[in-house]
C-alpha cells in the first residue's frame, strides 16, 4: 500500500538503494546481444570448422547416431533429433534448426518440411544403421553437407539467445554486470564469433542443473559451459588477441576442472584442450584439418556415466 505519511529525507540506506536500481538498469540495458549475421564465407568457414570439431570432417559422420544413445545427431553441430520411443533427457536441437531454415526460406526435403518438424523416423541405432544408405537417408545427408553455413547461422542465433539463458540463470546483479562485461569483450575481440559459438556448441551455456560434477575439496557442483567460462575471464583489456587468449585460458581451466571432477572425462582432456586453443585465432587463421574422430561419446552425465 503507498505510505500516506510524508516523505522522509533520504537515508544512506535508501541512497544505496537508488544506487542499486541505478545500477540494475544500466545492467539490464546491456543484456540486449546485438544481432550479427556472417557474411557467407565466414560462416562457411566457421561450419566447416565445427564439422571438423565434431566428427573429423567425414561426410558420412553429418548423420550419426553414437552407440549408448537415443538419439540422432545431424548436422554440422550434431543437433539430436529423437524418435518417438525416446525419454528425451536433453534439449533437442535439430527440429529448432529445421524451423530456423523454413523460416530463412531454404528449401527444405518434403517429408522435413512440415510444421511441427516430424520425430525422427528411425526408433533406434541398429535402424538408424540399417538404413544408412536408403535414399530417405542419403537425400538429408546431401540437405545438410548443402546447408552448412545456414547451420552455421542457426549456432548463431543459438550463441546469442544463449545470453538470455545465463542472465535468467544468474540471480546475483553483480555476477550479471561480470558476464555482460566479459562477453563484450570477446564479441569485440571476435569478429566471426568462432569461440563463442563453437564453445556454447560443444558444451552448452553452463545453466543446466544436471550438467554438474561434484568438487570433491569444495563439497560445491560446478558446470562446464560459457557460464562458468566467462566468469572465470577477469581481465579488462580490450586489445583482441590478449582477449581471445584470456578466454582460451579460461577454457581450458574449466575443462581441466571438469576432469579433475569426473576423472573419467580424462580419456576427451587433451582434444579438449587442443579445441581451446583453436579459439586464440581468427577463424580465417585456423589450419582446416580434420581431427581424428572419437571413437565414442565424449558426453558424460554428472554422475559419471557416458551419454
Amino acid at each position: 500500500m503507498p505510505s500516506v505519511e510524508p516523505a522522509k529525507p533520504a537515508t544512506a540506506e535508501r541512497k544505496g538503494d537508488v544506487r542499486t536500481a541505478a545500477r540494475e538498469t544500466k545492467d539490464a540495458k546491456n543484456l540486449t546481444v546485438p544481432q550479427r549475421v556472417l557474411p557467407a564465407g565466414v560462416a562457411q568457414m566457421i561450419g566447416r570448422k565445427i564439422w571438423l570439431n565434431e566428427a573429423g570432417g567425414r561426410r558420412d559422420a553429418i548423420t550419426s547416431w553414437n552407440a549408448g544413445e537415443e538419439f540422432a545427431s545431424l548436422g554440422i553441430g550434431h543437433f539430436i533429433w529423437y524418435p518417438t520411443t525416446a525419454k528425451p533427457p536433453f534439449e533437442e536441437g535439430f527440429p529448432g534448426l529445421i524451423a530456423f531454415l523454413r523460416k530463412g526460406k531454404t528449401p527444405l526435403p518434403a517429408w522435413l518440411d512440415k510444421n511441427p518438424v516430424p520425430p525422427c523416423p528411425w526408433n533406434s541405432r541398429a535402424e538408424f544403421k540399417k538404413n544408412f544408405n536408403s535414399p530417405q537417408m542419403r537425400q538429408l545427408r546431401q540437405f545438410l553437407l548443402a546447408t552448412m553455413a545456414e547451420q552455421t547461422q542457426f549456432l548463431v542465433a543459438r550463441a546469442q539467445g544463449a545470453m538470455d539463458k545465463i542472465l535468467a540463470n544468474t540471480p546475483d546483479s553483480a555476477e550479471r554486470e561480470h558476464i555482460v562485461a566479459q562477453y563484450a569483450r570477446v564479441v569485440r575481440a571476435s569478429e566471426d564469433l568462432y569461440p563463442l559459438i563453437d564453445y556454447i556448441n560443444f558444451k552448452g551455456e553452463g545453466t543446466n542443473p544436471s550438467e554438474t560434477a561434484v568438487d570433491k575439496e569444495t563439497g560445491q557442483r560446478q558446470g562446464w559451459g560459457l557460464k562458468q567460462v566467462l566468469l572465470k575471464m577477469n581481465g579488462t583489456t580490450t586489445e583482441p588477441k590478449a582477449v581471445l587468449a584470456e578466454y582460451s585460458d579460461a577454457v581450458q581451466g574449466v575443462l581441466q576442472q571438469r576432469v579433475r571432477n569426473l576423472p573419467s572425462n580424462r580419456v576427451w582432456e587433451a582434444g579438449w584442450l587442443r579445441r581451446a586453443e583453436t579459439y586464440r585465432r581468427p577463424i580465417a587463421q585456423l589450419d582446416q584439418v580434420p581431427e581424428r574422430a572419437p571413437r565414442r561419446s565424449s558426453r558424460y552425465r554428472a554422475d559419471n556415466t557416458s551419454f
